[in-house]
């Protein structure tokens, strides 16, 4: 019983811990338009996605603005351009 009482104890540990992490990611479809925020990451598994990006100078610690979002896109401006990203794109990049 005690064994068992343990276990439970470490999975709402780990469940707890993977919420709080959750948390701390926020995408740029997440931002509030109009603001200037700081790229922390891009999670993406995806290599051609991650080129694509790096290529528009979307990587860890360049500014981002967020200009607007809509149902399946955003503008955002990165190193003085501007770009219309797909959500998919949008979701990638963690502020």
């Amino acid at each position: 019983m005690d064994t068992a009482m343990r276990f439970n104890t470490g999975i709402n540990h780990a469940a707890q811990l993977e919420t709080s992490e959750q948390k701390d990611k926020m995408s740029i479809l997440d931002a509030v338009p109009g603001q200037t925020y700081t790229i922390k990451e891009i999670d993406t598994k995806d290599e051609e996605m991650n080129g694509f990006l790096f290529r528009l100078g979307c990587y860890s610690g360049e500014p981002i603005t967020l200009i607007s979002k809509k149902k399946k896109n955003c503008i955002v401006v990165i190193k003085d351009g501007r770009y219309n990203l797909d959500n998919l794109l949008a979701e990638a990049i963690i502020v």
